[in-house]
């Protein structure tokens, strides 16, 4: 895989990840005029070790340059995340990169606002629109469902999509999902035509079940 195609991918996670749900959480103005007192919210705590590790995936992974953590930081800024993470794989047998993040849901009305977008499907339109625009080196097709493999999360969803990165076939795969007081979204991106070192349902199912281990007063249900 070339540096560049690397480099491509990289803006290609940025991108998708830090439009998904802050575009959507912008379009969706909400009253809270007559927020109830039981329902301000209260302290999120520190979600920052809510991350997929090393030791959680196959052999061969390294973390993603501090630069691009930065970058998806930035990306992510306006839903102030708890938590981000991302590495890669890339060797004679597989080119893949993981990445994601975890968000505080401390009120009822962010849980609701969230699940609505994995329910409603906004956060797959708005994923694929963000994903091309302003972009001319890569263009993805729309996002459509995909099952994942386990229950995970109170409420989850999938989605998957294909598109070129300099003549390089690539497939993404999105799980996005909420456990108690707690959202997270998750991405992989392989080559086509052969198979990830780690599902998407894999990597969604041990961090769904860190939170719950590491965060037992915030996991819940909601």
């Amino acid at each position: 895989m070339k540096k560049k195609v690397v480099l491509l991918v990289c803006l290609l996670i940025s991108a998708g990840l830090g439009g998904g749900f802050s575009e959507v959480s912008a379009t969706k103005a909400i009253d809270r005029s007559n927020i109830l007192s039981a329902d301000i919210p209260t302290p999120a705590g520190d979600l920052s070790n809510l991350v997929l590790t090393l030791q959680d995936l196959p052999a061969g992974f390294t973390e993603m340059p501090p630069a691009t953590i930065q970058k998806l930081v930035s990306r992510l800024n306006r839903l102030k995340p708890g938590s981000v993470f991302a590495y890669q794989k890339n060797d004679d047998q597989h080119f893949q990169i993981v990445g994601g993040f975890t968000t505080p849901l401390p009120n009822r009305i962010d849980r609701a606002t969230f699940d609505a977008q994995i329910r409603e499907g906004s956060f797959a339109q708005q994923f694929s629109q963000r994903l091309n625009s302003g972009n001319n080196e890569y263009q993805f097709a729309n996002l459509t469902a995909l099952t994942l493999e386990d229950k995970i999360g109170e409420v989850s969803g999938g989605w998957t999509t294909q598109g070129k990165i300099q003549g390089v076939t690539l497939n993404v795969e999105v799980a996005l999902f909420r456990r108690g007081k707690i959202g997270s979204c998750l991405m992989i991106i392989y080559l086509d035509g052969s198979k990830p070192a780690i599902t998407i349902s894999e990597a969604a199912r041990k961090l769904d079940s860190r939170m719950i281990e590491l965060k037992p007063d915030l996991t819940q249900p909601q």
